[in-house]
């Protein structure tokens, strides 16, 4: 028997058996690893604070026959402010959800995970919208997928290749210009002075998810809830 102890953000948690409950968590030091947490689901269960979704936390992990047990943990952040509030959460889900859809197993990447929790932060403290597009652009962009604007009056979104363009054909659609406008914005300036309709921000979402279903061949469920 092997004991580890990790940093790691809880991304997803599935029943398992009677009380248990096993949990996707992207840590620091091991990257993303499958965990159990043992008798969680009863009501007095100790670990039942840290297994929850977006919690920040030390784990103590054993390793026994490559499976792993929670032992104990100490939660550094629960970010209360986006549980406690519908956009806040929404938007925490998405990064939560795009980190575990295509992050590949016990791949270390400890700079994507500082990015991960500074966007746990920004969502938890500033505009959510805004920093869940700032996360997913540096996201696709720490994936070599680099989003290319264009200085035209017309942009049209190639359904393709999931790239902007300036050409209109078959394959490309006309973009409200205010939507990419707001990815410019931010892209180019992060979230500092960033002040845009909350339509315009969703709209900019959903775009984005199409630019990472067609680069990265990932279909993120979360964003049918913004």
């Amino acid at each position: 028997m092997n004991e580890i102890k990790v940093k790691g953000i809880v991304l997803k948690l599935t029943d398992y058996k009677d009380a248990d409950k096993l949990a996707s968590i992207f840590t620091l030091e091991e990257g993303k690893i499958l965990a159990k947490f043992v008798g969680v689901k009863r009501e007095k269960a100790k670990l039942k604070s840290v297994a929850q979704p977006f919690v920040l936390a030390e784990f103590n992990i054993n390793i026994k026959a490559n499976k792993r047990t929670i032992t104990s943990a100490y939660m550094l952040d629960a970010f209360p402010q986006i549980t406690s509030d519908y956009a806040r959460t929404m938007n925490a889900f998405i990064v939560l959800d795009i980190i575990n859809s295509i992050l590949p197993e016990s791949k270390v990447e400890k700079e994507l995970f500082v990015l991960t929790v500074n966007a746990l932060k920004n969502i938890e403290t500033k505009n959510p919208y805004v920093a869940t597009i700032d996360f997913i652009i540096n996201f696709l962009s720490f994936n070599g997928v680099e989003i290319s604007f264009l200085n035209s009056k017309q942009v049209y979104f190639d359904k393709m290749n999931g790239e902007f363009t300036d050409k209109k054909d078959t394959f490309s659609q006309p973009l409200d210009m205010k939507v990419y406008s707001c990815l410019y914005n931010i892209a180019k300036f992060g979230q500092s002075n960033i002040d845009i309709d909350e339509r315009v921000l969703k709209q900019a979402l959903r775009l984005l998810h199409n630019v990472i279903f067609i680069k990265m061949g990932e279909d993120i469920k979360s964003f049918q809830y913004i």
